[in-house]
């Protein structure tokens, strides 16, 4: 298999790309409709006990292949992510030969990216979709909780993005199951999570809907490590 534009894997983790909303996708959801205090104050407890739910007890790597399609082109590799929930992230993404692609890090919500790599051409994923693949539910810290519901064992929470629309979570019996960020009127992009045996994570789909892109990452291994020297969140070339 010839990979020889990198870009193309890299675009496909862009995961804050903006753009019209296309009748490929999904309709969004309606509106919630005003909340009382008592409201608001069950709604960010609710938000809050699924943070809480999905948040590693301890640092964790994670081994995975990575597959894209990308309207109809298909390319594939291996990856690595390292993180330390909620506030550190890094991940390195490998070419079929070994071949090193990507590596970047997120400390807090701000990107670490090697000098060498153009950022015009290559965006770093939205902090939020990227701690997504892992099963966390880590909001941006400007958004604004709209809405929250609890069922048995459903649980919906909907943020406000502003001018990037909203962001939705879905989990069930405190597992993050699926992610969408919506605007104008329907879906821009989503993750769903595919668990396992105690509900650990197979897989993870990305999809970018109005540029027909799917990135699908399968878990080799997940283990919980006892911590990671601060250089991993400085990936050569990025200044401290």
């Amino acid at each position: 298999m010839k990979i020889e534009t990198p870009s193309i894997i890299l675009a496909a983790l862009a995961l804050a790309a903006c753009g019209p909303a296309t009748t490929n996708a999904p309709a969004a959801g309606g509106s919630p409709a005003p909340a009382t205090e008592a409201t608001r104050q069950d709604q960010a407890a609710i938000a809050a006990q699924l943070q809480r739910a999905t948040l590693p007890s301890s640092p964790r790597q994670a081994n995975f292949t990575w597959a894209l399609d990308e309207s109809g082109a298909r390319f594939n590799g291996r990856g690595v992510a390292r993180f330390r929930a909620p506030d550190r992230f890094r991940i390195d993404l490998f070419g079929p030969r070994g071949e090193t692609y990507f590596a970047a890090a997120l400390v807090d919500e701000t990107p670490r990216i090697p000098a060498a790599i153009d950022q015009q051409r290559f965006r770093f994923p939205s902090p939020a979709l990227l701690w997504a693949t892992v099963g966390v539910v880590r909001p941006p810290s400007t958004a604004r909780l709209v809405d929250a519901t609890s069922s048995a064992d459903a649980t919906m929470v909907r943020y406000d993005l502003g001018a990037e629309g909203t962001l939705e979570y879905r989990a069930r019996n405190g597992v993050l199951q699926t992610v969408r960020r919506l605007r104008g009127g329907g879906v821009q992009e989503s993750i769903d999570l595919d668990h396992g045996a105690g509900n650990s994570i197979r897989s993870a789909r990305y999809r970018e809907w109005n540029a027909l892109r799917t990135l699908n990452l399968t878990l080799d291994s997940t283990n919980d490590v006892a911590s990671f020297s601060e250089d991993i969140w400085s990936p050569p070339g990025t200044a401290r």
